[in-house]
């Protein structure tokens, strides 16, 4: 499965037929991340704020909403967009402001869509991989020696702390052996499995 590479809110917007439809791409990890973008991004003067979202990965939880548009014409298509992409950690959230004309089934799925495949061919996303976040303790007297270690292996740190004579990093690592070489450094390790 695939995630946004970043938290940016991605926007597209068009007429048809004197609708104006404004689309939303973002990431969302849990329910309340979801409930936190459709209040955000709701419209109450729209004739309707439609959406589809899909997140975790062991347990994936998805929806949509059609927001009174006939069955299968938004919240579907938009789901359907998610699912066919490999997407995970995403909403799309689709906002209309009715033109006066009718768009039919087709058109309104066409037009719900539309916005959501443009801004899907522009955003960039990545691999969740299985690995581990790894956190280690060490005295600051080491540090060369452990920033020789991430320098070497190429290891992105994703936090570090300094307290007193202690140093905390925090970063991912798919081999637990590379720890191998300087576990006598280290004072306290926590490893959690998941994917990242």
């Amino acid at each position: 499965m695939k995630v946004l590479d970043n938290k940016q809110v991605y926007v597209f917007q068009e007429t048809i037929k004197k609708s104006k439809f404004i689309t939303y791409i973002g990431y969302i990890n849990s329910k309340e991340d979801l409930n936190n973008f459709i209040n955000k991004y709701s419209k109450p003067d729209a004739r309707h704020n439609c959406w589809a979202y899909q997140y975790g990965v062991d347990d994936i939880k998805y929806g949509y909403n059609n927001d009174g548009e006939p069955t299968g014409t938004a919240g579907e298509p938009l789901l359907k967009l998610i699912q066919i992409n490999d997407l995970t950690n995403i909403i799309i959230f689709c906002v209309r402001y009715y033109g006066g004309i009718k768009l039919g089934t087709g058109g309104l799925q066409r037009a719900y869509s539309n916005g959501a495949i443009d801004l899907l061919k522009q955003i960039t996303s990545r691999e969740l991989i299985l690995t581990n976040k790894v956190s280690i303790v060490f005295n600051i007297a080491s540090i060369k020696l452990v920033n020789n270690f991430v320098h070497l292996n190429k290891i992105d740190l994703l936090n570090s702390i300094f307290d007193n004579d202690n140093v905390s990093y925090e970063f991912l690592l798919f081999d637990l052996n590379l720890l191998n070489s300087i576990n006598k450094l280290i004072i306290e390790r926590t490893i959690a499995n998941g994917y990242y």
